[in-house]
This record gives C-alpha cells, structure tokens and sequence, in this order.
C-alpha cells in the first residue's frame, strides 16, 4: 500500500511540472535571448501573492491603469509547480492587447524546477490601439476551476482580481 501511495505522489508531481511548463507558469532562463530576459514593462501591477490569495473568500477589487500605444503592461505573478496559481480567466480584446513573452524577474536555481518552486515573471501585453479592455485573473487551477467544475464553490474559484486597462 505504502508503494502504491509513494507511486501516485510521484505521478501527480511529475504531472504538475508537467502541466506548469506547458501551461508557461515558469520560464527556462536558458532559453531567453542572447541579452538575457527582455526588458521590463514600462507599467507593472501586481497580483496579490499566493498565500493571501489562497485564504481570500472573495474578489480582489479591480485595478486600473493607462498606456500609450506601444507601452507595456506587465502583470507580476509568480509560477511553477503549485497546486494553485493565478491563470488568465478573461484575456484582453487582441486588438487593443498583444500578449507578449514573459519577463523573469527571479528564476528557480534548478532545471526543470522542484515542485513549489515558485520563479517571479511579468506576463506582458503590448498596447495597440486606443481603447478600453479588461483581463480576468483567477486564483486556483484551470481543472478544478473550469466553469461546469463541481467543487468550484468549495474551492474558492471566484477569488479573482481585474485589471481595467485603457489605451490613449
């Protein structure tokens, strides 16, 4: 029986990492160009960090901000394999916002990374147009938190934060 348990543990670790680097929650330093990461965002707004987020029981109050056309938004989140992240519920209208490669911030010290090795990165999305959108962010996993999930309420699936973005 011990067996058994040890192998499923082993599996659902494996298929976390698995899922998190397909899903892009952590980025390989490795990869990033000659430079190193891409510059940083002009704008950058954080998400609220995952233990306050895990004990929230409702939504985080929206956030608003400005760009020009061409300035960069980058919205600082952590990633990696974690049972609960934050992950982009409602992405912006493609015509206002280009979503563009992550920027590493601080990265896990192995590779690929140990479970709950949480590297710091800005997603980042590129103004377009002028216009007004709004990106989604909701705390939990894409699985568990899909919209017909059946533990969706017990899980705490509306723990969400908005970010109102406006290009002049």
């Amino acid at each position: 029986m011990r067996r058994i348990v040890s192998n499923v543990a082993a599996l659902l670790a494996a298929t976390l990492l698995l899922v998190s680097y397909l899903e892009g929650w952590w980025s390989d330093p490795a990869t990033s160009t000659a430079t190193g990461s891409p510059a940083r965002p002009q704008t950058e707004v954080s998400l609220p960090v995952e233990s306050d987020a895990g004990n929230a029981t409702s939504a985080y109050p929206n956030s608003a901000v400005t760009l020009a056309v061409g300035q960069q938004l980058g919205v600082r989140m952590t990633g990696g394999a974690r049972p609960k992240n934050w992950y982009l519920t409602s992405p912006a209208d493609g015509t206002l916002l280009r979503n563009g490669p992550d920027v590493v911030i601080s990265s896990c010290s192995s590779n690929p990374p140990a479970p709950g090795c949480a590297s710091e990165f800005d997603r980042t999305f590129t103004a377009l147009a002028p216009g007004t959108t709004t990106l989604t962010w909701a705390f939990g996993n894409e699985v568990d938190c899909a919209p017909d999930a059946p533990n969706r309420v017990a899980l705490r699936c509306d723990v969400t934060k908005s970010i109102q973005v406006t290009v002049r």
